[in-house]
């Protein structure tokens, strides 16, 4: 498919405020303040009050532990100050019972919740689930009892996060609903989201023709600043540069003194793009790594390591949890058309660097915490939360 013409466009509401068509005048890198990721300058324009998601998706966190999540039914990026104290401990090493404790929360099984989402906050060292209750009887994926946002702390405590007396924000993004992986055969209109240096980068999914679009919204979230963008990327499979294909997943990737972003697409090609480039009214075009092979979706993607040598893992629909090797990740050459590191149909031809971990097998939530893989795995029909080496 050849490039269609770029259309910006989007929405942004802190209290239904609606927002202006306004593109980036500086570079990322510019426009960041020394304490720009500062709780303080993070939630400037936060408030207390009755909350009005409708689900709570994927989550991210700010170095300085302001939590995001996707209201991936409705459209909208939340902030929450979670008020948090510092903690050295590290993140809890395991809850063998998280399934049955979960469900009792929720009222039901370990079999009727799903998790959405895990994450670690750099504050507190808390791993943050984000829960779907899947049984019962109403099972509306744009009901907001059906979601809930726990807690784990250090010592292994489990506890609902109770986001009443928090102060929040909110920034509404103008998408169509459309079916991603990891919303579990649901609609969704925002497929992943990620921090990086003042905005919040959004997978933003479509049901219309022009569906990759990649949408970063400005923290403290105001009413401008905010871009769409269009995504060109060399699609190994269909073996053509297209806009079609839209982002699944995706995550933050630095590489000595840069940041990229990193993005993982349907069918299923692993993109880097470079934040220093995006510019407004133009397609963000991306370099293209590594093909997963056809007739797989990813999942969940995170970058760990050292910059400069930093992995990927990415959870895929077929061969499960793969680690993309630092090589591939930061490769100049042998990319978009010339690109070698391809599994093939259905992801089972093998490729040196691109492969599957036998001992995340059945992961289905992970997030990285230092030194340590949090991952949440099934056990004897419920799951547990356990902490590992990084592969």
């Amino acid at each position: 498919m050849r490039t269609k013409p770029f259309r910006l466009w989007a929405v942004v509401a802190g209290g239904g405020l609606a927002l202006g068509l306004a593109g980036w005048s500086l570079s990322l890198r510019a426009q960041a303040a020394p304490d720009g990721d500062s709780k303080a300058a993070l939630t400037q324009g936060f408030k207390k009050g009755a909350w009005d998601y409708k689900a709570i998706g994927p989550l991210a966190f700010s170095p300085s532990g302001v939590l995001f999540f996707a209201d991936d039914q409705a459209g909208a990026i939340y902030g929450v100050d979670l008020g948090e104290k510092p903690s050295a401990s590290p993140a809890c090493g395991k809850v063998a019972d998280l399934g049955t404790t979960l469900a009792a929360r929720l009222g039901t099984t370990p079999a009727g919740i799903e998790i959405r989402d895990i994450a670690v906050s750099p504050v507190s060292h808390s791993v943050y689930l984000s829960v779907r209750k899947t049984d019962g009887a109403d099972q509306n994926p744009a009901n907001p009892a059906n979601y809930a946002l726990f807690a784990v702390d250090p010592s292994g405590k489990v506890t609902p996060v109770d986001l009443t007396d928090r102060a929040w924000g909110r920034a509404a993004i103008a998408a169509q609903a459309a079916y991603g992986a990891r919303g579990g055969g649901v609609p969704r209109s925002i497929g992943d989201i990620t921090y990086v240096r003042g905005r919040v980068l959004a997978a933003a999914l479509s049901a219309d023709a022009f569906k990759s679009n990649l949408v970063s919204v400005p923290v403290p979230f105001r009413a401008d600043g905010a871009e769409r963008y269009a995504t060109s990327i060399y699609h190994v499979s269909h073996k053509h540069q297209e806009t079609a294909s839209p982002i699944q997943t995706l995550t933050t990737y630095r590489d000595g003194d840069r940041e990229y972003l990193m993005a993982a697409y349907v069918c299923t090609p692993v993109v880097r793009f470079n934040l220093e480039d995006l510019k407004a009214n133009q397609v963000a075009t991306g370099t293209t790594v590594a093909e997963l092979g056809s007739g797989n979706q990813p999942m969940a993607m995170i970058a760990y390591g050292k910059s400069g040598a930093q992995s990927l893992l990415l959870n895929n629909s077929v061969f499960g949890i793969v680690k993309v090797d630092a090589k591939i990740a930061t490769e100049t050459k042998a990319v978009n058309e010339m690109t070698a590191a391809n599994r093939g149909g259905g992801g089972k031809t093998p490729y040196p660097g691109i492969e599957p971990l036998e001992a995340l097998k059945g992961v289905k939530a992970y997030a990285p915490s230092g030194d340590s893989l949090v991952v949440v795995k099934p056990v004897d029909g419920g799951m547990a939360l356990e902490s590992m080496p990084l592969p």
